[in-house]
């Protein structure tokens, strides 16, 4: 989950609270309510989590006002990682079921809670972003070893929480049946099974379209007064996007329902100019970040915070193919967090980073450029905020604003994340505590 906006004068200035919505409880265990088509919930059209954000009975003006909002619990993996596990799918079907949804409801039961929902309005953001996975929607297929259902539990909890604080939430598809891209975060990394030029790829991108129909039904169940905004992260093909956002717009109706999300597959914003011209309410997502790159995340600490295309980049692409946002980025200068190119992979910061073909490359980390400070070019160190120095934080900040500045020439956009473990520098709520 990760939300985003902030005062236009104060980046970490607090809202003000709006009046609260009457919200649905949980079971008697703790656990949240089910999550049907019949679900329902009371919500005050008035609430609204800011002074400069409409409350949830008016439209919020995509486009015009700015989308501003919040590798990250490595301790639920640390215990199994010598058994040869790297993503969800191995994980589930390590544990079975049975101990999968233990680990996973007392994950999802403690990180987030109320609390985080009410930081996130006080700190002056009107978005969240909640990332869910296809087997929250259930229909698994016998080799899919997922905890069928249980996300989709809290999904309803997290939505009745935004809409009692007056926080609009962007629910995203984050995998999709068969990987969409062949990376852990898609649910089982190595080979793409979807739209793959296979009798079974084919079959998952219909899986997918059907989905994203039951959750486009789910979130528009009687009472609901959720405003919603949906995105499926993969690398794609045309006719996939244009045949779902029709499906789309067949359960919603013409300028009914939640936005439609196209991320960008990472190919840049320029292949998508001019596709699916005058759609009826789309975005087009970009995920922004440096150090996945090895040039660029050799560049100092000024050229980071300088870097000169994002604002160009946003306002050729809001011209070119309509709204755009950043669904993901962060104050990240290297690539240090704990896992976050994947378990065992190392990290282009220190120079233990994996190629494709199993060689280390050079460290990106170069003292000459970035400092002389002792343990620098180490990622422990640098996964440590204790260590930094002023001059170190004055440089994030500066980093971290000249992003939001430059995102905000689009639709605006999200923080990666609101909080984590062990790395401040993915987390929202430590770069406020730490200035």
């Amino acid at each position: 989950m990760n939300g985003g906006q902030r005062n236009t004068q104060d980046h970490y200035n607090n809202g003000k609270q709006g009046k609260d919505g009457s919200i649905g409880g949980d079971n008697t265990d703790g656990t949240p309510v089910r999550f049907t088509e019949s679900s329902s919930v009371s919500v005050s059209s008035s609430v609204r989590c800011n002074d400069y954000t409409p409350s949830l009975d008016q439209p919020f003006q995509y486009g015009q006002q700015p989308i501003r909002g919040p590798y990250i619990t490595p301790s639920i993996f640390n215990p199994y990682t010598a058994q040869n596990f790297k993503d969800e799918y191995s994980l589930t079907k390590l544990l079975g079921p049975e101990k999968s949804k233990t680990l996973l409801q007392r994950h999802y039961s403690s990180w987030v809670t109320e609390d985080t929902f009410k930081r996130i309005r006080d700190l002056g953001l009107n978005h969240i972003r909640i990332p869910i996975g296809f087997w929250a929607l259930g229909n698994l297929e016998p080799d899919e070893p997922y905890v069928p259902e249980l996300s989709l539990d809290y999904l309803l909890q997290g939505l009745k929480w935004a809409a009692k604080y007056g926080l609009r939430v962007m629910v995203e598809l984050h995998a999709a049946p068969g990987s969409q891209n062949g990376w852990n975060h898609s649910g089982r990394g190595g080979k793409i099974g979807w739209l793959n030029g296979t009798p079974e790829g084919e079959k998952n991108g219909k899986r997918t379209t059907s989905y994203m129909k039951q959750l486009l039904k789910l979130l528009q169940g009687p009472g609901w007064s959720i405003h919603a905004i949906f995105m499926l992260e993969r690398e794609t093909t045309d006719k996939w996007y244009k045949e779902a956002f029709a499906e789309m717009r067949n359960v919603t109706g013409q300028q009914k329902g939640p936005w439609g999300i196209l991320h960008d597959g990472f190919l840049g914003l320029t292949q998508w100019e001019g596709f699916m011209s005058n759609s009826d309410r789309l975005a087009l997502d970009v995920h922004q970040y440096l150090i996945f790159d090895h040039n660029l995340i050799r560049l100092s600490r000024k050229d980071q915070s300088n870097f000169p295309c994002w604002s160009k980049n946003m306002q050729r692409s809001s011209l070119k193919f309509g709204p755009t946002l950043v669904g993901e980025f962060s104050s990240a200068t290297n690539d240090c967090a704990i896992y976050l190119n994947g378990i065992g992979v190392g990290y282009r910061w220190d120079g233990t980073f994996l190629n494709e073909d199993g060689v280390a490359e050079e460290a990106a980390c170069q003292p000459k450029k970035n400092g002389h400070l002792d343990g620098y070019c180490s990622c422990e160190v640098q996964n440590h905020v204790a260590t930094y120095t002023p001059e170190h934080h004055q440089s994030l900040s500066d980093f971290t604003q000249a992003q939001m500045d430059a995102f905000e020439q689009g639709m605006g956009w999200f923080y990666w994340n609101f909080k984590t473990e062990t790395s401040a520098l993915w987390s929202y709520f430590d770069g406020v505590d730490q200035g």
